[in-house]
């Protein structure tokens, strides 16, 4: 894809265009730090290190308690407090804990599973049958599961029952 710009990068700044631009600067108030030979400037994060103010550590945890209690109220996780409030999840449970904060722990929703124990004593001979059948046809256990209803889990013992094997895949896939 070709982008045009619609201006000219051909532009060469002159030492008259760069000294006219500092001139223009310190005409505005601006002030150019000169440094000597052989030494360094100060660097920029000393000045702003210097320059933040020390929070009082009691300060500082009321802070975190009343945005603790707020963010808790509206049904923050641990994982949100853990953005806000800058701590970890172990400091955050016993922040909660020490005032009396209840967190909201949440967990995925979840289908309901068809069964919990899968055995072949209630499937009939007739399942097992259709099951082979469809198995010599060249249906995967997915899709047998789907045209008998039932898991494939379930699909997979009868053919341990009934000693036989599915094919893995289709002709075309690969596993």
């Amino acid at each position: 894809m070709n982008n045009k710009s619609s201006h000219s990068s051909s532009h060469n700044t002159t030492p008259l265009d760069l000294s006219a631009a500092v001139e223009q600067f310190v005409a505005q108030g601006g002030v150019i730090a000169v440094i000597p030979d052989g030494e360094t400037a100060e660097s920029p994060m000393h000045l702003v290190a210097e320059e933040t103010p020390v929070i009082e550590p009691d300060l500082e945890k009321s802070s975190k308690v009343e945005l603790l209690k707020s963010l808790a109220a509206k049904g923050a996780g641990v994982s949100a407090l853990q953005y806000s409030l800058r701590m970890n999840k172990k400091d955050i449970r016993q922040l909660a804990m020490e005032n009396g904060v209840k967190i909201n722990f949440s967990r995925p929703i979840k289908e309901p599973k068809k069964e919990t124990h899968y055995d072949t004593a209630d499937i009939d001979d007739a399942v097992a049958g259709h099951a082979m059948h469809y198995s010599s046809l060249g249906y995967t256990v997915p899709e047998i599961a789907q045209l008998l209803d039932l898991s494939i889990r379930q699909v997979w013992n009868i053919g341990k029952a009934y000693r036989f094997e599915f094919k893995q895949y289709r002709d075309g896939d690969t596993p």
